[in-house]
């Protein structure tokens, strides 16, 4: 974060008004930031709050699938790990002191469904994908609290903020945020996130979900997936929370991010599916509002229902238009919006050189012009319009006397959709725009049609799944990358930092395989390479990640793993080497590899050091005669000589 933006932070902070946990959650937190700290204790406090407790229970089992129910809050903190207990204790905590507040433009209520339905979501992709992180759920959560921050700290100034962005596009709130309060709220989430100890990699997907295309992170990185998997969910959760008209419009676009993470449409449906589901549990349990969804299938095949005809005395249907009036009469333009049905977005102009200008600022999607005679040419505008691709996609409905309609063939050649004549009550005028909505909302659906021709979301989400593999993979052995594993290392001694739970690392090398390559050639050298990787995935255990660091080296991450285990798996891996002759049937002869082993301990700086420790047992194993297996932590016996 900018120097300037750290001190304002701070400004902030001194306040005493941010966001911030109370009581039981308040204590949790604390507790878990201490070097002594211990499970018994966690879990006692945990004890003294039936609601944390339940939500603890209940995320627990949502979050690990299959088998008994957790009903132990001591079993749901050993498998969740202190520091996931420590940020879902956070978010419950802000989600139950911050459930209403004092600025009238913000709508809290709806603020935590959309913040529940993304955290959700962001969980469930992780059942689905590869890549959502392990504090997936407490990420979505939190992902928007710099806004509700600001409404926290300036009630009165951000409902001001909010009203003049409303129905802006997003990067103008940001703008207008920054011009208020000198930060916005994404520097402001990014900022509470790192204040509250959240990793960096959490924090930069937070800071960038909402324009992750902006995010200059290597595709395929973990940096990149977590904020792609965050983006998505926050555009399904604001398909859950909208309404019935917008949720239509955002499937597309929901097809198209769960495509960028190699999610065909069936996959993306059922996690859309999932997440409802939940959400509704969640929000029973919370007491947040959500509503009653049909499948997304479902909803993406039927679309939106046209307006239908209602009683005389009502008001037209909405099926929200921007819609630009053009008239010199000024009684007739008062007229016509206070007939117009609310929800529409109206604006209004006295000329065409007005309503042009008018045009490029709210782009309507209807024009009313009124053709009069020495004042409006209502033809020479619609010759204009018709000139630029934006003015042909805008229906013109023409407003015109009797005596002119001798002109009507020439307009209707010129451009103008539909015409009325003057004067004219409430209901022609709403039959008039009752037409102009059906056309529109047809042209919408043939836009779409065309879209999702041009961009299969199956053949998109195959395509970046070949991608990202490519990315990923080596190509001569198929095993996972140097990148990938190298990721993949952070991301478990992380984890294995946060909760406790042991990991181990082994770094694998090929003995002589200099002398392979000189003596039988470069392609039996890569045929040897393609074998022995064959013979590590046959070998190691399903939860183990095994992958090519580089020439003849491998490497094997073993999540949940003490170090005698460790031990044991890497001499299990050096005996199915020997055991696996190689060569030609008349010619077999004997690989043999050399092993380094590590396991994780508090005391190591990063995941680096972890890597070093087992590198550094490998070319102790070649030292000390190769085909074995040393243990990094273990020392030197005396008198050993490199040989």
């Amino acid at each position: 974060m900018e120097c300037g933006k750290r001190e304002r932070f701070e400004e902030f902070k001194a306040t005493g008004r941010l966001p911030s946990p109370k009581g039981i959650a308040f204590a949790i937190i604390d507790r878990t930031q201490r070097d002594d700290v211990n499970i018994n204790e966690i879990t006692h406090l945990i004890q003294t709050d039936p609601a944390i407790s339940g939500r603890l229970l209940k995320f627990a089992n949502s979050a690990h699938r299959g088998g008994r129910p957790i009903v132990s809050i001591s079993k749901a903190v050993i498998l969740l790990g202190i520091f996931r207990v420590r940020q879902l204790a956070l978010g419950f905590s802000l989600l139950n002191d911050h459930l209403s507040g004092q600025c009238r433009g913000f709508d809290y209520q709806a603020f935590w469904s959309r913040s529940l339905a993304t955290a959700i979501a962001n969980q469930e992709i992780a059942h689905h994908a590869q890549s959502a992180p392990e504090e997936g759920f407490t990420c979505g959560l939190l992902s928007g609290v710099g806004r509700l921050a600001l409404a926290t700290l300036f009630p009165e100034d951000y409902a001001e903020v909010l009203e003049i962005a409303r129905e802006m596009p997003p990067e103008v709130l940001s703008k207008l945020e920054c011009d208020r309060f000198d930060m916005d709220h994404r520097d402001l989430t990014a900022a509470l996130l790192t204040d509250w100890g959240l990793p960096s990699i959490f924090v930069d997907a937070v800071f960038h979900h909402e324009n992750a295309a902006a995010a200059e992170f290597p595709v395929g990185s973990r940096a990149h997936t977590l904020t792609q998997a965050l983006h998505f969910s926050a555009t399904l959760a604001q398909a859950c929370v909208a309404d019935d008209q917008a949720r239509w419009h955002l499937l597309p676009e929901v097809y198209h991010l769960g495509a960028q993470l190699g999610l065909e449409r069936d996959s993306v449906a059922e996690i859309f599916d999932q997440v409802v589901k939940e959400w509704q549990e969640w929000g029973r349990v919370l007491q947040i509002p959500t509503q009653n969804l049909p499948p997304m299938a479902e909803m993406a095949a039927v679309g939106p229902s046209l307006p239908t005809q209602q009683p005389e005395e009502a008001t037209l249907s909405v099926y929200p238009m921007r819609i630009l009036i053009v008239s010199a009469d000024a009684a007739l333009l008062t007229n016509i919006e206070s007939t117009l049905a609310a929800g529409h977005t109206v604006m209004k102009a006295a000329s065409i050189g007005q309503a042009l200008e008018a045009i490029d600022q709210m782009h309507p999607q209807l024009v009313i012009c009124d053709w009069v005679p020495d004042a409006l040419n209502a033809l020479e505008f619609a010759q204009t319009l018709r000139r630029t691709k934006k003015g042909r996609q805008i229906y013109c409905l023409v407003l015109l006397s009797p005596p002119q309609e001798d002109l009507l063939p020439e307009a209707i050649e010129t451009g103008i959709d539909d015409y009325l004549f003057k004067p004219f009550g409430p209901k022609a005028l709403h039959a008039r725009l009752r037409a102009a909505q059906r056309v529109l909302h047809l042209q919408e659906e043939i836009q779409i049609e065309r879209e999702s021709a041009l961009r299969s979301s199956d053949e998109w989400a195959h395509t970046n799944r070949r991608l990202l593999r490519e990315a990923l993979t080596d190509p001569l052995t198929g095993l996972p990358n140097r990148r990938y594993g190298l990721d993949r290392l952070t991301q478990e001694w992380s984890f294995a930092g946060h909760s406790g739970l042991p990991m181990a690392c082994l770094m694998i090398d090929i003995d002589h395989f200099k002398a392979i390559n000189d003596h039988y050639g470069h392609d039996k050298g890569d045929e040897a390479l393609r074998h022995l990787a064959e013979v590590f995935i046959q070998t190691v255990r399903k939860e183990d990640v095994v992958f090519r660091y580089g020439g003849e080296e491998f490497a094997v991450l073993c999540p949940a793993t003490g170090p005698e285990a460790a031990i044991q798996l890497g001499e299990r891996i050096r005996q199915a080497v020997a055991a696996a002759p190689f060569g030609h049937a008349w010619q077999p002869f004997a690989l043999t590899v050399s092993i380094g082993v590590a396991a994780f301990s508090p005391a190591q700086a990063n995941a680096e050091a972890l890597l070093k420790q087992a590198d550094e047992a490998l070319y102790r194993a070649k030292e000390e005669g190769r085909n074995r297996v040393i243990a990094g932590w273990r020392e030197r016996p005396p008198g050993r000589e490199i040989s």
